[in-house]
């Protein structure tokens, strides 16, 4: 490479290419600067790094021919660091989620960030970012992570990132042209397995005596606390932490149709807001969460929802909400001998229940997959994904249909070796 011609002014002062670009030492630092005019007549800054005069010339000079392509092309010469712009993003979403105008998704958008994209790629300018840096970012995640993620979960990283570029791109500080793409490598994600009708059923058998035998009387108000709350999310499909940790009595109300009562819940949590109806038998385990309240255990339980109380649900019998639940729901799945699926070891948390709501909906309940996906605040797309095992001879019954004319069985009777039929289980 040539050796770039420098003139020195002073011991503080040089140029180069004929003087288009200045270097210069600011106070008492030994470092040069540089600085330099393209067409719009601004002055644009570089740090050169260096105290070498020869070298701190060939990366102002770099800088210059490079600011000077950026400019052709009507692409944004300064930029930001990638933390600073995130935090920019991170602070709308959070203006948007408080004035109520926020997506609910926002809210993990804010995580990732904080925990994945700041630590990795703060220091980095936003104009600098490209393949190699993205492709280093998913090997560190995975360490981080201590496992491949799941593909729903690198698709949360996507949206993220994005939203970070799109900020930067509405200020002006990257053009649409230089976003790099971020794939989805992630691995399919496996469903939370369900208990099956009879697992379900020795479960229910089980908690009664299980939630008496606490070794103190906060461990047996948790436990019956437990016991009611997963009777309800395998009878509503709610999902736990986000649709439970907030709902209110006043989210509970009657509605008539065809002249049966329903029990209706409005829950807020993923989506947004929406209804569902739960399963008759939830309104005893309601009514026992109730009967342990004691400042509305006096009410009848309809009078108790007209009154719209608002005031949560899933509280333990001195009033107090709990965020322990998650532990003692091991410990039932460890006492119960149900802690996890019997063929694929896959170990059960609270999600499962929501995941054998939706099992049990669609074989016991014969409920049609749109009609569940509307129930579960989800995609016919995903429950399709998640519950694509199912086979039709496990629907056989909701598959043929009624039968109109009685089968005729004279034939089967006459056969000298009859057919045996294979009962479907």
């Amino acid at each position: 490479m040539a050796k770039i011609a420098v003139t020195l002014v002073n011991e503080n002062l040089a140029h180069a290419r004929g003087g288009e670009v200045v270097l210069y030492k600011r106070g008492d630092s030994k470092r040069w600067q540089a600085r330099f005019k393209l067409k719009d007549l601004k002055w644009h800054r570089v740090a050169t790094k260096h105290v070498n005069i020869q070298y701190a010339a060939e990366t102002a000079c770099e800088a210059y021919d490079r600011a000077r392509f950026l400019f052709e092309e009507n692409i944004p010469i300064t930029s930001k660091r990638f933390d600073s712009v995130a935090d920019i993003a991170v602070d709308e979403m959070t203006r948007q989620i408080a004035a109520g105008v926020g997506k609910r998704v926002y809210n993990d958008y804010i995580i990732v960030i904080r925990k994945y994209l700041k630590p990795f790629f703060g220091a980095k300018h936003i104009n600098t970012i490209g393949y190699e840096e993205i492709k280093r970012f998913n090997e560190w995640r995975t360490k981080e992570m201590k496992k491949p993620p799941v593909a729903s979960t690198v698709t949360t990283h996507i949206s993220a990132f994005n939203r970070v570029f799109d900020c930067a791109i509405e200020r002006g500080w990257i053009a649409a042209a230089q976003v790099p793409k971020m794939k989805n490598n992630g691995e399919k994600g496996v469903a939370r397995e369900a208990l099956s009708l009879s697992e379900y059923k020795s479960l229910t058998s089980f908690m009664p005596k299980w939630a008496q035998k606490g070794h103190t009387a906060k461990t047996r108000e948790m436990r019956e606390l437990l016991r009611d709350y997963v009777l309800i999310l395998v009878n509503t499909g709610m999902r736990h932490g986000t649709e439970t940790k907030d709902l209110k009595w006043r989210d509970i109300e009657w509605i008539t149709k065809n002249k049966e009562q329903y029990l209706q819940i409005t829950v807020t949590g993923k989506i947004g807001k929406r209804e569902l109806i739960a399963n008759h038998s939830t309104e005893t385990y309601l009514q026992r969460i109730q009967q342990r309240q004691s400042n509305i255990a006096n009410l009848e339980f309809d009078t108790l929802l007209k009154r719209r109380l608002n005031e949560d649900v899933f509280k333990l019998r001195n009033g107090e909400t709990t965020a322990n639940l998650r532990q003692t729901f091991k410990n039932l799945m460890r006492d119960s001998g149900l802690d996890a699926d019997r063929d694929t070891k896959q170990k059960r948390t609270l999600y499962s229940l929501r995941h054998t709501y939706a099992h049990l909906a669609l074989l016991k309940d014969k409920m049609d997959v749109y009609t569940l996906a509307k129930q579960m605040g989800t995609s016919v797309k995903m429950i399709e994904q998640h519950y694509g095992h199912l086979q039709p001879s496990q629907k056989a019954d909701v598959i043929a249909g009624k039968r109109i004319v009685a089968r005729n069985t004279t034939t089967a009777k006459k056969s000298a070796t009859p057919t045996k039929l294979k009962e479907i289980k």
